[in-house]
């Protein structure tokens, strides 16, 4: 994995782009629920209760990733359509 390259051919766009966009958005659906539910189990700790708040900070911070993902493929869709039916703007 050569990052650093990906890095300098994003700017010009191209696949060096899609690969760079799929390795951020697999950190983001990995690091976004690891960390919510870090902070959750150090939250259940300090309180002293069962995994709660891990469980709950953990399945909020996956819906919300998801949801984001969703929305942002739909607005890609979109455009994309709109581009190849010749209503772009």
């Amino acid at each position: 994995m050569d990052l650093a390259k990906w890095s300098r051919q994003a700017a010009g766009g191209g696949t060096a782009n899609a690969v760079a966009d799929g390795f951020s958005k697999a950190v983001e659906f990995v690091a976004t629920p690891m960390l919510c539910g870090a902070g959750g189990y150090f939250l259940d700790r300090w309180v002293g209760t069962s995994p709660i708040f891990t469980i709950v900070l953990f399945l909020w911070a996956l819906s919300v990733t998801v949801g984001m993902t969703v929305r942002d493929y739909n607005a890609k869709m979109k455009a994309e359509d709109d581009r190849l039916m010749g209503r772009a703007k």
